[in-house]
């Protein structure tokens, strides 16, 4: 846990721009696609209780008037009412998935300013376990080839399970790398800081391709719904971009 802790830490430190853009895409066309879900069971589930609503006022109004039961009044009311408890019930947990939505940033900022709290990683902690680990999921141990093997998933806090990316193999240019990280780690606050704005710079022009790309993508997943990418739209946010 120390080592993994370490090791995206090491990153984030390294590469503030690309792992905010990183968590960011992890889930976003998923998300969009899920609220866009959300949304109309929402919409039916309050429609739903607006019904039952004016179902219970007409209930009373025919008990009161004696054209119905006391027993039926009972029964109908009662099954109204389990009814409209569960819409409250699942209206309140829609709210929260689509309140959540477009949050991965955020979270990102808020592991920054985890590991900005954090100058070094030299032991393991009971507080370190809580202010960086969310869970962890220990699976059953296998044997492959004789060997035994078992899988250990760590999900962080903020981002859950991230997975760094795989660096190219470059057997050239890995000393030069090594001597880029071990610079880093000498340099000032200031300087260091000079890099990070110059990566985030780099990484800016990396992504813009796939940023238009991802539009395009979410232009699509939300054609024909309420919540549909003008053109006018999607030309400015590529512009901004």
């Amino acid at each position: 846990m120390l080592e993994a802790i370490r090791r995206v830490s090491g990153y984030v430190r390294e590469n503030e721009a690309e792992f905010i853009e990183r968590v960011r895409e992890k889930s976003e066309l998923q998300q969009e696609a899920a609220v866009r879900e959300s949304r109309k069971k929402l919409s039916k589930a309050k429609r739903r209780r607006e019904e039952i609503s004016g179902l219970i006022k007409k209930l009373y109004e025919a008990y009161a008037t004696g054209k119905i039961p006391e027993n039926h009044f009972s029964e109908l009311l009662t099954g109204y009412d389990t009814e409209q408890k569960t819409l409250d019930g699942e209206i309140e947990r829609l709210q929260a998935e689509i309140d959540r939505y477009n949050t991965d940033s955020v979270r990102a900022d808020k592991f920054i300013e985890l590991v900005k709290r954090h100058t070094e990683f030299n032991e393991f902690s009971a507080s370190l376990l809580n202010e960086f680990v969310e869970k962890i999921i220990v699976h059953e141990a296998t044997k492959v080839n004789g060997v035994r093997e078992q899988e250990v998933e760590i999900y962080l806090n903020f981002i859950g399970k991230f997975d760094l990316p795989e660096q190219e193999e470059q057997p050239e240019e890995t000393p030069v790398r090594k001597s880029k990280k071990k610079r880093r780690h000498e340099m000032t606050e200031e300087q260091r800081a000079a890099l990070r704005e110059r990566d985030k710079v780099r990484y800016a022009r990396k992504v813009a391709a796939k940023k238009a790309a991802k539009e395009a993508q979410r232009a699509a997943i939300l054609k024909g719904t309420a919540y549909e990418i003008r053109p006018q739209e999607a030309g400015a946010a590529h512009a901004a971009i």
